[in-house]
């Protein structure tokens, strides 16, 4: 009875091991499946495209057009802004006249002022949720994912920024000067409402200094000093461009540095480094940071150097073609103008470069890296790279 007792556990065990060596083999299976997949369209090339779909035009031919909301598409002008959904449907409408419209983007919200006016429009996924009216010169404004509205105000010597909510309500006032705090240059808010970076510009001497503030209107912020709760100088330095990327983590992007920033409640310095002066444009994007050179050093007009999170430069790559944008998507850098398009993966391999058709003047990446959304002068378009 023993020995027929330890033979029938011993037929349990070795199914039961069947059972687990067969579920291993699947798992490695896909995992080599899924990896060949991964290289394969890591190291695909194409060198044609096919048009797929075709929609009805969009705007007119003067509107402006941008990428909104993920894959959807922003067009404006000076007589208004619309919403289009990636087969050119109208998803909502906002009229208005504006001799220079100012329009900023960020998520699902879209905030439209008029330069030296006083009007500003809201909108959101849904349409359009308030109007504001300033009392004050309107210099600029900005919109965080989370709705705010930022707008930056002209009163003669002094500067205003004003924070609105979703609904119009004032939620804060900032008064800048030059002789204190300086010009607001750029100024980003970090998707969760509560942290607020401010580039400011002032004399300093015979040169200029650029301050950093970080504002937080949470509770730690409250018994701050005008809400500031850490800020850095910079002496005969220029930072125009800044970018809350997640709700603890700021780039920033000065004449000659790469900075990052991070912190929950106390933005601090995390990691610098310097780069080249003379930078022509800045693009950013899925948590890289692209700054483009005159290139001086080939053949090729232009350089691109990326870098990550860390600030790492992770790959630097000379082009000739000129460009209208530069958008960064399934970690492949798509460089285009109103003809032809441009990109390399993040290891430097260039899986196109080629025409796209004419009039382009916009190009919305999808999921699928073959796959593009193309809004032209005549119409919107799927297309496929092969």
């Amino acid at each position: 009875m023993r020995e027929e007792k330890l033979s029938f556990q011993d037929k349990i065990i070795k199914h039961h091991l069947t059972k687990i060596y067969r579920v291993i083999l699947c798992v490695v299976l896909v995992i080599v499946i899924a990896t060949s997949i991964h290289f394969y369209r890591e190291g695909k090339v194409y060198t044609e495209y096919e048009v797929t779909k075709t929609y009805d035009s969009i705007g007119s031919k003067d509107s402006k057009v941008e990428v909104y909301n993920q894959n959807n598409i922003l067009c404006y002008s000076r007589d208004g802004v619309s919403a289009y959904n990636a087969k050119g449907e109208q998803l909502w409408n906002r009229t208005f006249e504006m001799q220079s419209p100012i329009i900023r983007t960020s998520g699902e919200y879209v905030v439209a002022g008029d330069y030296k006016g006083n009007e500003i429009y809201l909108m959101n996924a849904s349409g359009p949720c308030v109007t504001i009216t300033c009392n004050k010169i309107i210099v600029d404004v900005n919109v965080s994912q989370g709705g705010v509205v930022i707008a930056t105000l002209d009163d003669s010597s002094v500067t205003w920024l004003e924070l609105y909510a979703s609904d119009g309500t004032s939620l804060a006032t900032i008064r800048t000067t030059m002789d204190q705090t300086g010009f607001p240059v750029k100024l980003s808010m970090s998707p969760d409402n509560k942290k607020m970076m401010v580039s400011y510009l002032k004399a300093r001497g015979n040169g200029i200094q650029t301050s950093l503030a970080f504002y937080n209107f949470g509770d730690v912020g409250q018994n701050m000093t005008d809400k500031i709760v850490s800020g850095y100088d910079y002496a005969e330095k220029v930072i125009p461009f800044l970018h809350y990327v997640d709700e603890n983590t700021a780039v920033c992007v000065g004449e000659d540095v790469l900075q990052i920033y991070y912190g929950k409640q106390i933005p601090e310095l995390k990691t610098q480094v310097e780069v080249e002066k003379d930078i022509q444009s800045v693009f950013y994007g899925e948590g890289y940071t692209v700054l483009v050179y005159r290139n001086e050093e080939s053949e090729d007009k232009y350089r691109a150097d990326i870098y990550d999170l860390n600030a790492k430069l992770v790959l630097t790559k000379t082009f000739n073609m000129e460009y209208d944008n530069i958008v960064i998507s399934n970690k492949n850098i798509l460089i285009y103008n109103s003809a032809e398009v441009l990109m390399w993966n993040l290891k430097g391999l260039e899986k196109y470069n080629g025409e796209l058709g004419t009039d382009i003047k916009a190009i919305i990446p999808t999921k699928n890296e073959m796959k593009f959304i193309v809004v032209r002068d005549d119409g919107v378009e799927t297309v496929k790279l092969k």
